[in-house]
């Protein structure tokens, strides 16, 4: 949301600073040169949150997994600590 925001308010500002007279080529070709800075900034941010949001991704699915193992695991041990106490009461306690 924040990211679209900021691309349209870039836009806006592109499009509120460039010539209304078209007349005048001299005038486009001054800011020929912004518009293109400004596009390519805003196509190598969207790729940059692309393999950001990729990256995070790929993150939290290996921290998911992790932890599930982990505490598949320790669910297991602790079913065979219960399991020992309940066979041995408190004898070993």
């Amino acid at each position: 949301m924040i990211d679209a925001a900021l691309k349209i308010g870039m836009a806006t500002l592109l499009v509120a600073a460039l010539p209304s007279e078209p007349a005048e080529p001299g005038l486009w070709a001054q800011w020929g040169l912004a518009g293109a800075v400004v596009a390519y900034v805003l196509w190598r941010d969207a790729q940059r949150e692309q393999r950001m949001a990729e990256a995070i991704e790929r993150q939290q699915t290996w921290v998911r997994n992790t932890l599930m193992h982990a505490l598949e695991r320790n669910a297991h041990a602790m079913e065979r600590v219960v399991a020992y106490l309940e066979r041995w009461g408190d004898d070993h306690a």
